[in-house]
């Protein structure tokens, strides 16, 4: 059994939130990014993959909706949306002034992801803004099954991405805008690996499961004194928050303020 982004979604509590749950200060730091790079004339707006429409229900434009292929998130938007996914968008070429679609390019296969950037700028008439974790250390947020052995991310990412993979997939005619927000200590990487493949501490989620055989009951390793150990050690690697966390990029059609 294989078990797909929108599968985990559908299975566990990550989406059944109602939109106007209080924010992680990180969380709203990037929404907030998120909003100033919308430009004030723009009028509508889709949000590609809202789950429970958290960012949805912020966006004060006159005509804004969501869409986004798993049901359950979709029960607690509290703006219009229509059920489909990132790969066929049942919206007509350049109908919409902004096409949003945050944290949900790291979910796809890499095979995935040129199809579902051209998707969003085949919509979008004038900007394509899309925010995903910057530089993402994936094997930081990963569980290993104890059932089958397989490794996999807590929340489902497939892959890490840059501002130089992200950016070759749109066209290199259109301007491009990109800022970085929140800033994060990174994973000094031979310890990260020591601690995971060589001691079996893992990231733990209470939503966990494993993708591949269903396996749903994990150990939480964070409390193990080892694990704050390694912790502690890193820390002292790297003392500073240096790295960005998230990657933000408005692709732009035609020029902000321009309503061609």
């Amino acid at each position: 059994m294989s078990l797909d982004t929108a599968a985990l979604f559908e299975r566990t509590a990550v989406h059944d939130t109602p939109a106007d749950e209080p924010l992680r200060k990180s969380e709203a730091v990037r929404i907030g990014e998120t909003l100033k790079l919308i430009p004030p004339d723009v009028r509508t707006v889709l949000d590609v993959g809202c789950g429970p429409g958290k960012l949805l229900g912020r966006i004060d434009r006159p005509h804004v909706f969501g869409t986004d292929l798993g049901r359950v998130g979709l029960r607690h938007a509290p703006k219009p949306v229509v059920r489909s996914s990132i790969l066929q968008l049942p919206f007509a070429d350049d109908s919409v002034d902004l096409v949003l679609c945050a944290e949900v390019l790291e979910h796809l296969p890499p095979d995935l992801v040129p199809a579902a950037c051209a998707e969003l700028y085949r919509v979008a008439r004038r900007h394509v803004l899309v925010t995903v974790p910057n530089r993402e250390q994936l094997l930081e947020a990963s569980h290993k099954c104890p059932q089958c052995g397989h490794v996999f991310h807590l929340h489902g990412h497939q892959q890490s991405l840059t501002a130089d993979t992200l950016r070759p997939l749109f066209p290199a005619e259109a301007p491009a805008l990109v800022r970085y927000a929140w800033k994060v200590r990174p994973y000094f990487t031979p310890l990260l690996k020591l601690r995971t493949h060589a001691f079996g501490l893992w990231k733990y989620s209470p939503h966990t499961f494993c993708p591949k055989c269903g396996h749903d009951r994990f150990e939480n390793h964070e409390g193990r004194l080892l694990y704050k150990v390694f912790g502690a050690l890193n820390h002292l690697r790297f003392p500073r928050r240096s790295q960005d966390n998230w990657l933000l990029l408005r692709i732009d059609k035609t020029p902000a303020g321009d309503d061609r």
